[in-house]
């Protein structure tokens, strides 16, 4: 092989990783490969670079992508596999490595009083709208166990809050808009990173909603790990701003799975039990749709 078409190559490879550092769609198999390795279906690659792989390993990744995305098991980059690929999604692994079940995070909080603190806030937001998004984010989870979740200034918390761009110290660098939109640790760790190069919004179709991404990623830091349930909360992919925001089912199952479920109260009444309701802002029958 000429120098020159060594030099091609290596131009080429480059160029698609610069591509998907700056989150354009996944177009080629070479973006593609560094996606199924980022998000967990080919083993890492190191410093970002590609490694030579058998057809049918790719082949393979591609279809455990497909099925879990719920797509049509091809094994082909066809459209709407580089489509769903391209979406602006949460960075933790949908697959990981030497996983004996299919919730990998798998771990709890061996407690349910919770603290957090927003250590870095956006630039983009007043303080005050995201302290009561960051609080609503976190009442999804505690309006179906007995969790609760304190918001401390001072001192040690469970799930420390930051806004932060690029590389950001855990090896883990957010992309700029797009592509990656925040990344959570699973329990006793986590904490939750967001990215603020995102256009972060509130109540609005436009930009990216913070509270339905924070609820996402919440789970995450309650040992929570990524759904193929394509309309949960938990699945991988922010598709669009849901008003009226409603947990999925297959989200409580596995939030209470963790934790129980909330505890029932009496009412004082009539003597009957019920599951309190603290949130009030639901106003249809459909299942909330993934973040």
């Amino acid at each position: 092989m000429s120098c020159r078409n060594v030099f091609i190559i290596l131009t080429t490879l480059l160029l698609s990783t610069v591509v998907l550092i700056h989150s354009a769609p996944v177009q080629s198999s070479s973006q593609a490969q560094m996606y199924l390795s980022k998000f967990g279906y080919l083993p890492e690659t190191s410093s970002g670079n590609l490694q030579m792989i058998h057809e049918n390993t790719m082949i393979q990744a591609i279809q455990n992508f497909q099925e879990f995305a719920g797509l049509d098991v091809t094994g082909q980059l066809d459209s709407k596999t580089l489509e769903l690929m391209s979406l602006p999604r949460c960075g933790v692994k949908d697959k990981r490595a030497n996983s004996r079940s299919e919730r990998s995070f798998g771990t709890a909080w061996r407690k349910k009083d919770l603290t957090y603190r927003i250590s870095r806030y956006t630039r983009r937001m007043d303080r005050n709208n995201v302290d009561a998004e960051i609080a609503r984010a976190f009442s999804v989870w505690s309006e179906h166990t007995d969790l609760s979740f304190t918001a401390k200034r001072n001192g040690p918390v469970d799930i420390d809050i930051t806004f932060l761009e690029g590389e950001h110290g855990d090896g883990n660098p957010f992309d700029g808009t797009g592509g990656t939109l925040a990344h959570a640790y699973s329990p006793e760790y986590g904490d939750a990173h967001f990215d603020d190069a995102e256009h972060w919004s509130i109540n609005s179709p436009r930009g990216t909603n913070l509270f339905q991404v924070a609820a996402h990623e919440f789970g995450h830091s309650l040992g929570l790990d990524h759904s193929s349930v394509q309309e949960a909360l938990m699945a991988p992919y922010y598709r669009r701003y849901e008003p009226y925001f409603r947990l999925h089912s297959s989200d409580i199952t596995e939030i209470q799975e963790l934790y129980g479920r909330k505890s029932i109260q009496e009412d004082s009444n009539n003597g009957r039990s019920e599951e309190p309701t603290s949130h009030h802002h639901h106003h249809n029958d459909d299942e909330g749709k993934s973040f």
